[in-house]
């Protein structure tokens, strides 16, 4: 008789036995009902869904989803795929980015860390995350870290909400097991959404590319695929004849067939750079166009090419624009140089003019002085030896006589220096403009006894490049005439010289009754005085010389109104001094 605590030993084993193969039908069951869904779908994104909908039947559990990415740096993640009970939606029924919180990091890296799957509940190391117990019900979770082929690390998982659930070893291993088999069937959908997504890319850029696109895809053979804008380009309507090696060649301009052959076969030789080529085809019909032919090349392992892909461009307004812009370089050209010579008629012309009127003004003078110097000496005389026995009357009009000869004089020395003024060569060095000034306000001293302490320099006056005589005429005829028209009772005149962008600018202002502004562009007009001064000292040509100045060194003078009345005068001129040295205060 057998022992019955053997007997009783055996009966376990046998039952052990019969479990565990019923866990492995039953796991192969599951495996298989998984894998006739996979392979027999169609959609691979309805095929994830459905997949997950089994999954859900297999353990009825309340939610079965996948989120990506599964990664603990993430800023958020997404729920993309979810099944659950209608009594407890997810995620993915908000459609929301959920932010990578801490919890949800802490549940990423212990995934990934796994090997298997991993088990959250009140009582797992760690515990449940609060917000999905608060925000979604949780009170079980079993999930695992799938690896696709493409892209980051995907989160599998299941959720149980009615109920806290002690997942069984067996469960477990099914788990596992599907995640696997998930895992393959993501792979195939980011494949193929990937390999689709670039698809949609080249056909999207081949068919609004203005560029034509060719392929020759094996140099041993003459076949060749074009783009339906290169067909476009020779002519052609897409599919209307089959591309070639030969084709190609025999559309090349007869002028331009040898250079492109020689060189497509130098390439083919040895492809060092890519091919990149402009010369002329000869399209259906007979109509020429411009091309820009470029090429890269693909090497076999012997480093023979194999294949050559590339881009065919169409250059025919550009090359038109750019032989009319030809045309018209030349048509330019010809006309600066008919420009030119003209000017130089002109200028030879206006240097002979000036030359006669500065020979005219020195004539003028000397014939002008030749008279006056007598007139003015009897004048002289008659003062001298008869004075005592002429009336008032007569002594004043002997003094009207010298007074309007040292006018005259004054005049024609302005009309000479007017003239003189383009003629004198510029020199070599800089120029004290402090000293000239101290020098102007001597000499006008003389006419004007409070000139000394009425002419106030306001700001530095640097050293400049200009003719001594030059910046003695512009300083003189502004301060002057600023000393002439303001009055004697209208306060300072101020003086500024300094940089101002770059120019040389002088200023000088008074505080008089200021000029009407409708007289403004006159006043440098030579003989032109205005109406308030028909009395007043002068030659009328003295602001004539100061705009010719500034003319003469590149540059100009205005008149502009003091703040609080009167007039300011300007000129600026181009400054070729060094603004960094040769100050003075």
């Amino acid at each position: 008789m057998r022992d019955p605590r053997v007997v009783m030993e055996q009966e376990k084993k046998e039952r052990r036995l019969r479990e565990n193969a019923g866990d492995r039908l039953y796991f192969l069951e599951c495996m298989d009902r998984v894998n006739r869904i996979i392979h027999q779908s169609d959609d691979v994104e309805q095929m994830l869904w459905t997949v997950l909908e089994d999954v859900r039947g297999i353990f009825a559990c309340d939610r079965v989803w996948l989120s990506y990415p599964c990664d603990p740096r993430a800023a958020t993640y997404r729920i993309p795929v979810e099944v659950t009970d209608t009594k407890y939606p997810g995620a993915h029924a908000l459609d929301l980015d959920l932010p990578m919180n801490p919890g949800a990091e802490l549940i990423c890296a212990k995934a990934l860390a796994a090997l298997g799957a991993v088990v959250f509940d009140a009582d797992s190391d760690p515990p449940l995350a609060p917000e999905l117990i608060a925000q979604f019900g949780v009170q079980s979770q079993l999930l695992m870290a799938i690896y696709p082929r493409v892209g980051r690390p995907w989160l599998f998982g299941m959720h149980q909400c009615s109920h806290r659930r002690n997942w069984t070893s067996l469960e477990q291993r099914i788990f596992e097991g599907l995640a696997r088999r998930i895992g393959e069937g993501l792979s195939t959908l980011l494949l193929v959404r990937n390999l689709r997504e670039s698809q949609e890319r080249f056909d999207l850029a081949v068919t609004g590319s203005r560029d034509g696109l060719w392929d020759w895809p094996d140099t041993r053979k003459e076949d060749v695929w074009w783009s339906p804008r290169t067909y476009e380009l020779y002519g052609f309507a897409p599919g209307e004849i089959q591309p070639t090696l030969g084709l190609f060649l025999q559309q090349v301009h007869p002028q331009d067939a040898a250079r492109i052959r020689a060189r497509l076969d130098k390439h083919l030789r040895q492809a060092e750079q890519p091919i990149d080529e402009q010369f002329r085809i000869v399209c259906k019909g007979g109509a020429q166009r411009w091309v820009r032919l470029r090429g890269q090349s693909l090497l076999d392992d012997a480093g023979r090419v194999r294949r050559i892909s590339g881009s065919l461009q169409d250059l025919t307004e550009e090359k038109r624009i750019e032989e009319e812009l030809r045309r018209y370089r030349e048509h330019l050209e010809e006309l600066v140089g008919e420009r030119t010579e003209e000017l130089k008629r002109i200028n030879a012309e206006l240097e002979l003019a000036n030359q006669e009127l500065e020979a005219f003004a020195y004539s003028v003078s000397h014939d002008l002085r030749t008279p006056l110097a007598p007139i003015m000496g009897f004048a002289e005389l008659l003062q001298v030896r008869y004075g005592e026995i002429l009336d008032s009357r007569a002594r004043g009009m002997l003094g009207d006589i010298q007074a309007q000869g040292e006018r005259m004089i004054r005049l024609i020395e302005d009309l000479l220096n007017l003239a003189r003024i383009a003629h004198v060569k510029e020199p070599a060095g800089l120029i004290s403009t402090g000293e000239v000034f101290a020098e102007v306000v001597r000499e006008l001293g003389q006419e004007f006894p409070d000139a000394p302490r009425r002419v106030l320099l306001q700001s530095f006056l640097p050293a400049v490049r200009m003719h001594r005589a030059h910046l003695f005429q512009l300083f003189s005829n502004l301060i002057g005439n600023a000393l002439r028209y303001a009055g004697d009772d209208s306060g300072p005149i101020e003086v500024r010289v300094g940089h101002q962008a770059g120019r040389l600018r002088f200023a000088v202002s008074d505080h008089g009754l200021g000029i009407p502004a409708e007289d403004h562009a006159r006043v440098f007009n030579a003989f032109y005085r205005g109406a308030a001064g028909k009395d007043i000292r002068g030659s009328g040509v003295g602001l004539a010389i100061v705009a010719k100045i500034a003319r003469h060194y590149g540059g100009s003078a205005w008149l502009a109104d003091t703040p609080g009345g009167g007039c300011t005068f300007v000129v600026e001129i181009k400054d070729d001094s060094d603004p960094a040295r040769d100050h003075e205060g």
